[in-house]
Order: structure tokens, then sequence, then C-alpha cells
């Protein structure tokens, strides 16, 4: 019995140690290009003397997807595609959060953490980019879900009914409409973010990029496609070296047994 603990003990740690290596800490970031010029530009994250382009070079008004990075000190470089930095910016990110990091007018780079959706309604929140428009007013359907939003300000999360709406970026001194964007699709659970583009030679605009789904209550009835949000490293790496563990206390009671047998 104390040789099958210390096999099973033993294959335990063996894998645990490189699922442990596996589930290091993360946090999740993404880049929004919102500078009006012509051409493409990069973000690029430096943490522990390594640096790393996220995702691919963006043109203005584009969204791009989440990237690994990890969490802890990272600076944040805005770059011409095989250029040196324009600008950079230093943020402390959490394991797990989620952030964007948007490229504005004035070649400035301004990180956001992104919010959860919450229960059965949606969340957005708007930033305004345009450097030329001044303050708007930001319409989901019939209702207002941020005023007097300025350059380079964010309004906080709103929550609304799941479902399909017309946005409407108007001007707060006479309600006169700037930019529309119909059919924005909102579902429950999710959280959004409005961005408000343009000025400086480029059309005005509204880009909706999503944020974060709300995490389950608990694991679903298929697998643990619900966890691959990358909130539960942890859980997984622990599953897996257990069972791993346990096949690998078979194996030995198996070679065990023949050898028993075959000394008899």
């Amino acid at each position: 019995m104390g040789r099958w603990v210390a096999a099973l003990i033993a294959s335990l740690l063996m894998l645990l140690v490189p699922q442990a290596a596996f589930a290091k800490d993360d946090a999740k970031v993404r880049f929004v290009q919102t500078v009006p010029a012509p051409g493409a530009l990069e973000l690029h994250a430096t943490t522990g003397g390594i640096s790393a382009r996220i995702g691919h070079p963006l043109t203005f008004g584009t969204v791009g997807s989440y990237e690994d990075v990890p969490a802890g000190d990272v600076t944040f470089e805005l770059r011409e595609p095989e250029g040196q930095a324009i600008t950079e910016t230093k943020e402390q990110l959490r394991d797990g959060a989620h952030y964007t990091v948007v490229g504005m007018s004035g070649k400035q780079l301004m990180v956001l953490q992104d919010g959860k959706g919450e229960g059965g309604t949606s969340r957005m929140r708007v930033l305004n980019t345009a450097p030329e428009l001044g303050a708007v007013d930001v319409k989901l359907g019939d209702r207002t879900i941020a005023k007097g939003v300025d350059f380079g300000d964010v309004s906080g999360y709103t929550g609304v009914g799941p479902g399909a709406y017309a946005l409407t970026v108007a001007n707060p001194s006479d309600g006169s409409m700037l930019a529309t964007r119909g059919a924005v699709t909102l579902s429950a659970g999710t959280s959004s973010t409005a961005f408000v583009v343009g000025t400086a030679g480029e059309p005005l605009d509204v880009v909706v990029a999503g944020d974060r789904a709300r995490a389950p209550r608990g694991a679903p009835q298929t697998g643990l496609g619900g966890l691959a949000d990358g909130d539960s490293p942890l859980l997984v790496a622990l599953l897996s070296g257990f069972l791993a563990a346990l096949a690998g206390a078979a194996a030995y009671l198996a070679l065990t047994a023949r050898s028993r047998r075959g000394g008899l």
C-alpha cells in the first residue's frame, strides 16, 4: 500500500508541474485603432524584458482580437509597422482581467479595463475618440446611454435589455444626429463599448465591439467549454493532472501485479 501511495503522489506531482506552468497568470488585451491617419499602426507590449506585438497592424476604425499578455507591470507602445515607438504608456494588468488599449488622436494610448455582462441584461459604455467633435450624447434606441461625453472621456456601463437597436451619436446642444449605426444586436449577459471615431480627415462613425460575456454560474453539461474564457485555468490544470495521475497509478498497479505473478 505504501508503494502505491508513493507512486500516486509522484505521478500527480510530475503531471501537475507542467500543468501549473501552462496555467500561468495572464490578462487578455486587444488593440483598437482610432488615430485618424492613413496606414496601419501596431500595439506592442513589453514585460520582463520581452516585447511582442498584440495581434495584427490595424487601420483606422478597426478592432483587434484579445491576446494573452502576462499579468503585472506592462509597457504598451504604439508603433508604425517596422518603425520606432510613437508613444507609450504603462499599466498594471490583473490576472484574468480583460483590457482594451486604444490608439487615439495626438498619438496617445488609453487603457480601459473591460467589464463583464450581468444577468439577463446587456451593458454598453461609450468612448469618444473624435478630437474635433466636442461633447456628444449617445442613444441606444430611444434611450440616452451617455450624455456629454467629450474627447478622451469614457462613460460608465449602462444596462439595457437584449435586442437589436439603432445607435445614434447626437449633438447635446440641439439633438441633431451626427452619426448612426443601425441594427446593433446586444445579447443578455454581455458587455460592449461604442467607440465614436472620426474627424481630422476621417468620416465620423461609431464602432461597436463586444467586451466580455458573463461567466457561467456552474460548469456546463457538455465539457468545460464555458470555462474557456480563461478565468479558471487552475481548475483545468488540477483536473487534467488528477486524471493523468490515476492513469499512472493504475499502470503501476498492473506492472506490480505482473511482477508478483512472475515471481511465483
